[in-house]
């Protein structure tokens, strides 16, 4: 705690200090109480080359742990964690190099009264058998709770071995661990790969109940076909012991009509038929067409291969900018439902409000139609969407100078709410990666909406469990130096340990991420471990002060002596008497009121 006070008083000494939010000054982002889950393997190694010994890049080799995910059981304590793993599990390597691997965890109350994630090892297994084109066997993978909470399904890419198209599938399993839908195709594309979506996000649950769960999904399918991203209405109905679950497709439309790297996501504020989905547009590298946000029908019942009629409205949101070396192009489009807390204090409720996030993006090497560029502006706004259209309420605004230090490169952002429960404030939190294996904590940004500004407000950075988003994927991934990735994933919860041991946190970021343990850091043929971050975001308001009984009076005050005159300032109230506005040069009073308004903060933050 000194420390981090100490941290807040070097910061408001340097004008650094991230906008407090107002009325929740006594709330604080916590630290995070971070869960190692998994190692690396001593039987699954990378290559190294040269003295001393470097990663070497070896195509199709595996980074060991990538592509994190993880969701939570309706309880608000368990969940199920997955990641694509080429390392053991419980002692067992997986067959064809990778798998997918599944860990339960459920949240646990340390004794200080801090919230971690703790692993049940016992479950932990592959839940893929998968003989697959270039090893990748459970891409990209993401996890849900449908059913009521009582089932999650995880979605996962896989192209079979000597297949042609990389194609979408799911499983689903409920709180034991147990399969209750096996591996079930979801979505394909003749001659083009599928799917693609937002950083850790591809499906939004829109309705779910016991029986029947209503999905929209976003599938970019890239490849030498018609090149579209996808959006998807589907369905999974459970049996009433939701024991046996089955896969049922709606209709899809195509959104995007020149697809490269979409990366869309769609979602549903108070209408559930109504899904609003936004994405990044263009055949090239980077991407040239902008990026767009669109409103869907998806009114259960309807089927149908390319549903067009089902589009309500559709719009570009920005382009390209400027020529020669100040074009940018706008590129990676994002967004995030804002939620309201329901009467019970803990349901999560969309609204018809989301906050959007893309990048500016410089492109070096238009000329080649390759990869890469470099990111000059960080574009931000909250938009009411709907139906019959979308309206600012806050417009674009370039976020660029304002959060310092945050690029775009897989960017992972998660909707969140900040401050105290009566006065909470939406915003998102971003989560940025290493690109040297990680090795140390990676940061998690808090940026918060503040309606009556209509501004954003930098809640700064806090650290979190490590995050590769790049060199172990990139190096010993497919075409290594050029393709390979990572992704992280979060998701906001209740905090089912509120008010207990002095707990005062209502609300936590639950982050999934895999990197470099410091501890191998030194050893490149180490591959990467599995982390979850459990972090506080908000928390209880400030209990009020008891006040002091009222005190006895003085029957017979004696009154204050007349102070007696300096000859040398006859008058006590003058600039030179301590404490007032001195005008000689004197440093005094300055320096006491320095002091005093640090000690007031430091008394502030010890709360």
């Amino acid at each position: 705690m000194l420390n981090r006070t100490l941290r807040v008083a070097l910061f408001a000494a340097s004008g650094l200090l991230p906008v407090a939010l107002d009325g929740s000054a006594s709330a604080d982002v916590g630290a995070a109480q971070v869960t190692k889950l998994l190692g690396p393997s001593q039987n699954d190694l990378a290559p190294t080359t040269g003295t001393p010994a470097r990663l070497k890049r070896t195509d199709e080799e595996q980074p060991g742990a990538e592509m994190a995910h993880l969701a939570m059981f309706g309880d608000g304590v368990s969940g199920l964690y997955f990641e694509m793993r080429s390392g053991e599990i419980n002692g067992q390597l997986p067959n064809d190099r990778i798998q997918l691997a599944m860990v339960p965890f459920h949240l646990g109350q340390n004794p200080d009264g801090s919230v971690a994630a703790i692993a049940d090892m016992t479950g932990a297994r592959f839940v893929t058998n998968n003989d697959g084109n270039e090893y990748r066997n459970a891409n990209h993978p993401v996890a849900f709770a449908i059913n009521g909470g009582n089932v999650i399904c995880a979605e996962y890419n896989y192209q079979p071995n000597n297949g042609n198209d990389t194609k979408r599938y799911m499983q689903c399993f409920d709180k034991a661990g147990t399969t209750v839908m096996p591996q079930t195709l979801i979505f394909a594309r003749n001659n083009d790969d599928a799917s693609m979506n937002q950083d850790a996000n591809s499906t939004t649950v829109t309705v779910s109940n016991p029986g029947k769960t209503e999905l929209v999904q976003w599938n970019g399918a890239n490849g030498n076909g018609s090149d579209d991203g996808w959006m998807q209405a589907a369905s999974v109905e459970c049996d009433a012991a939701a024991t046996k679950c089955t896969f049922k497709k709606g209709f899809e439309v195509s959104l995007c009509q020149r697809e490269e790297r979409s990366r869309g996501f769609c979602s549903v504020g108070t209408d559930p038929n109504t899904a609003i989905c936004t994405w990044t547009e263009g055949n090239n590298q980077p991407q040239r067409d902008g990026v767009w946000m669109a409103a869907v029908d998806i009114t259960p019942g309807t089927t149908g291969n390319d549903r067009q009629d089902k589009i309500l409205w559709k719009q570009q949101i920005d382009g390209k900018h400027g020529d020669g070396e100040t074009r940018t192009y706008s590129m990676r489009m994002m967004h995030s439902r804002i939620m309201s807390v329901a009467a019970d204090g803990k349901t999560m409720v969309p609204t018809d409000d989301i906050i959007i996030r893309y990048g500016a993006l410089h492109g070096n090497n238009n000329n080649n139609n390759g990869k890469g560029g470099t990111y000059y502006g960080n574009m931000m706004a909250v938009a009411t969407v709907g139906k019959t259209g979308m309206t600012y309420k806050m417009p674009l605004t370039n976020m660029q100078d304002k959060l310092i230090g945050l690029d775009g490169t897989h960017l992972g952002m998660g909707f969140a709410l900040f401050g105290t429960t009566d006065k909470l404030v939406p915003g998102v939190t971003f989560i940025g990666g290493s690109q040297t294996g990680g090795g140390y904590a990676a940061k998690l940004r808090g940026v918060a909406y503040d309606a009556a500004t209509s501004s954003f407000k930098d809640l700064g950075s806090y650290s979190i469990a490590p995050y590769d988003r790049h060199l172990y994927p990139n190096y010993l991934g497919n075409n290594p130096g050029n393709q390979g990735r990572n992704f992280s994933g979060s998701m906001m919860v209740a905090n089912p340990f509120v008010g207990k041991n002095g707990n005062k946190d209502a609300f936590l970021m639950v982050v999934s991420t895999t990197g470099k343990d410091p501890v191998d850091m030194m050893y490149p043929e180490r591959k990467l471990s599995s982390y979850i971050s459990v972090l506080p975001v908000a928390q209880l308001p400030a209990a009020a002060p008891t006040p002091d009984p009222t005190p006895t009076p003085d029957p017979t005050p004696t009154p204050d002596p007349t102070p007696t005159p300096d000859p040398s300032n006859p008058d006590p109230s003058s600039g030179s008497a301590l404490g007032g506005c001195s005008t000689t040069g004197s440093s005094g009073g300055a320096a006491s009121l320095l002091l005093v308004g640090l000690a007031t903060l430091i008394r502030r933050r010890r709360r």
